[in-house]
């Protein structure tokens, strides 16, 4: 059993962390039971799902617009998306270290983890049903109208041909996928199944990187929550008659835990391991939302049609990505930056040079920016998202201009 308990955060087993922590506590049980199911955590046995779902996506969509038509590297990016294994395994190590640490430190803390996975937990929900809903709202509309068309077709005796929707514009391995029936109706079979892939690896994709820098925002709180309780934190026996101003003496010992505990958060691992992972799935992700959004503007400013609906469902869902991944990058700066005003809030003044050394470590790290920076040049945060908004508007601008000039 103390093997176990000694063990359990530098292992990668991830039913020895649902073991370690409370339920209430876990880290990303949800996200982990489904990168299990793929063999992408745990044991690489259910590995060969992974790659049934890559392939299905793959050869449906990627390949046939790559080499036989007009197309994105959307499973490219799911691809590259998901983040190596040995990083992601220091994540979940470190956060579920630094969670049992400070949960049995304090009741507070333990609180504000709970309430957090609460929350991350009706988020988890939320994209469940988006991506569940995804292929259906997708194909529903290439689908309906192809029916209407051919039933309006058969009552009506019409000997013309028919031009069916789809719900991408590409070609499929020589099939007359926009004359032909029969083969519209085969390749909507196959594309519905690959959106379902493409949507299994989207919630993946986006509920790993989002919870982590979730987490790694609450880490931050947890070490301010700490912070204010210093001068609250027993610090041995008090001497009868002492004054008031005795209550406000920080334990050294305390102090220097919290220390630690915020070298972990920021310069060992949990926020330099996130980044390594998201840096590039968050560069990629705003380069597509300005694509995605020259696009549409340039679409809709030439003509509308039934392709528009589906441009816009990526549209969206691109601009979606992109601003939780600003909203979330903001909140762990501001929340890294917190950690230096509740030193600072401290009764520093009055302590000792030792203490004052410790404060000192603090504020000199929260002085250097502390986030998540996409190919580590730029700093993912809401004004970055509004200025990649005016750019992209501008490059619609330009990219008319050039386009009514050809």
């Amino acid at each position: 059993m103390t093997t176990t308990k000694t063990t359990a955060v530098t292992k990668v087993d991830s039913a020895v962390f649902r073991r370690r922590l409370p339920e209430e506590l876990q880290i990303m049980p949800y996200t982990l039971r489904v990168l299990e199911f793929v063999g992408l955590w745990g044991s690489w046995n259910q590995f060969p799902f992974f790659v049934l779902f890559m392939t299905t996506g793959t050869m449906v969509i990627l390949f046939p617009k790559a080499f036989l038509g007009i197309g994105h590297s959307e499973f490219a990016i799911m691809a590259k998306g998901i983040a190596e294994r040995a990083s992601f395994v220091k994540v979940v190590n470190g956060l579920a270290e630094f969670f049992h640490e400070v949960s049995n430190a304090d009741n507070d803390c333990y609180d504000l983890i709970r309430t957090t996975n609460v929350k991350i937990r009706y988020f988890w929900l939320f994209m469940v049903l988006y991506c569940a809903t995804g292929p259906i709202i997708f194909c529903i509309p290439s689908a309906t109208v192809t029916y209407l068309r051919y039933w309006d077709a058969i009552g009506k005796n019409l000997s013309e041909p028919l031009v069916y929707e789809i719900p991408m514009e590409q070609e499929f391995y020589g099939l007359d996928i926009r004359k032909n029936f029969i083969h519209n109706q085969i390749f909507l079979g196959f594309s519905f199944l690959a959106y379902c892939a493409s949507k299994f690896f989207l919630l993946v994709m986006i509920t790993t990187p989002f919870i982590m820098i979730k987490y790694n925002s609450l880490t931050y709180q947890l070490v301010c929550e700490r912070i204010r309780k210093l001068p609250q934190l027993p610090g041995g026996p008090k001497p009868t008659g002492s004054s008031s101003s005795n209550r406000t003496e920080v334990n050294v010992s305390e102090l220097a835990e919290v220390v630690r505990l915020h070298r972990q958060a920021y310069e060992y691992g949990i926020t330099q391991q996130i980044e390594d992972i998201v840096h590039l799935p968050v560069a990629l992700e705003y380069f597509t939302c300005v694509m995605f959004y020259c696009m549409a503007m340039f679409y809709i400013s030439t003509y509308i049609d039934f392709s528009l609906f589906n441009i816009m469902v990526l549209f969206l869902a691109s601009l979606m990505e992109t601003f939780g991944y600003s909203y979330l990058g903001s909140e762990l700066s501001e929340e890294a930056a917190a950690v230096g005003t509740a030193i600072y809030d401290l009764p520093w003044y009055d302590h000792s040079v030792e203490l004052q050394r410790y404060y000192r470590l603090i504020i000199q790290r929260t002085q250097r920016t502390t986030g998540i920076f996409g190919l580590r040049f730029f700093l993912v945060q809401l004004t970055t998202f509004a200025n990649v908004m005016q750019m992209s508007y501008s490059y619609f601008l330009v990219l008319k201009d050039v386009l009514q000039q050809l």
